[in-house]
């Protein structure tokens, strides 16, 4: 990972001038690289538009993101090598549990070895049920 610093605001019409009137209000946050983080808030705080923003797939009306010391703001999100899960992820119920996660690696021309490797790499990560450690290397379709 990588730090990921924001200086920004977002309102989806020119001019704001009341709180109401931004769907991110101006903030100053850094995510360390390797920290763990949770956004918590009520639906419409902003949270979703904050991840677009991260991920490329938005750009702030105001300020910029970093990653690292790299500007990013205007780079997409294949520029920024950054992934989003999203709320109600996708599951494809006619694949295996590894290829349901290599499937976006696979979209993106991964050489086969590596997909191999990555899900295994996910597959070993620690899990809160001791059977999830156990996967394994799964082969990828």
């Amino acid at each position: 990972m990588a730090e990921i610093r924001l200086d920004l605001a977002h309102a989806y019409h020119p001019n704001p001038q009341r709180d109401e009137d931004y769907a991110l209000l101006p903030l100053k946050m850094t995510f360390r690289d390797g920290g763990a983080y949770a956004l918590l808030g009520p639906s419409g705080c902003g949270k979703t538009t904050m991840l677009n923003i991260i991920s490329g797939l938005l750009q702030p009306s105001q300020g910029h993101v970093w990653f690292n010391e790299e500007d990013v703001t205007q780079a997409s999100p294949q520029k920024r090598n950054i992934a989003q899960v999203f709320q109600f992820p996708v599951i494809y119920d006619t694949m295996t549990v590894a290829e349901n996660l290599g499937f976006p690696l696979k979209n993106r021309k991964v050489p086969k070895d590596q997909i191999t490797k990555r899900v295994g790499e996910i597959a070993e990560m620690p899990r809160d049920e001791p059977s999830a450690r156990h996967a394994g290397s799964w082969p990828v379709g």
